[in-house]
């Protein structure tokens, strides 16, 4: 083999090393967050009866369907009448690793009896670690049982589609 030809397969070898490493698949993430209340500010609106907005901190544990956990907190904004309207929040999840994921939720709150239903969408920002680069979208739904205030109790489940 000539000299020339060595050289061209070894370079095509070691261009192509990288097609022979797995590509980071796209990662569906299931899980149940169980959050606790740790600041609610409000500020009654006056222009209609029981209008409120208002600034919101929460954090607590989420679990995946394989048994692994990490921790999650979020903070976020409401404008609710009566317990019902729209919230949006700024949400991480810390994970064993050390690897981030960030994303944001849109979502809104509907009474229900003494609980409180929300449900909307979520779109990836960003993260650390096998997160780096992230991007995606999914929904949540969930319930709060208890009024809205500091010590209340949530619980909302998120299906992630992560985009690498």
């Amino acid at each position: 083999m000539s000299k020339r030809m060595t050289i061209i397969l070894a370079t095509l070898a070691f261009a192509g090393l990288g097609a022979l490493r797995p590509a980071q698949a796209d990662e569906s993430l299931e899980l149940r967050a169980v959050v606790h209340a740790t600041s609610v500010q409000t500020q009654d609106v006056a222009d209609v009866d029981g209008h409120v907005v208002g600034v919101v901190r929460f954090s607590g544990i989420a679990s995946f369907q394989d048994g692994s956990t990490a921790t999650t907190t979020f903070v976020g904004t409401i404008d609710y009448v009566k317990g019902s309207g729209a919230n949006s929040t700024y949400n991480s999840l810390t994970f064993d690793d050390g690897s981030v994921l960030w994303y944001k939720t849109t979502g809104m709150a509907t009474v229900d009896g003494t609980r409180t239903l929300v449900r909307g969408s979520i779109a990836v920002l960003g993260g650390k670690g096998r997160f780096a680069g992230a991007k995606g979208d999914g929904g949540f739904t969930g319930a709060r049982i208890v009024p809205l205030a500091a010590g209340a109790d949530l619980f909302l489940d998120q299906m992630i589609n992560v985009k690498k």
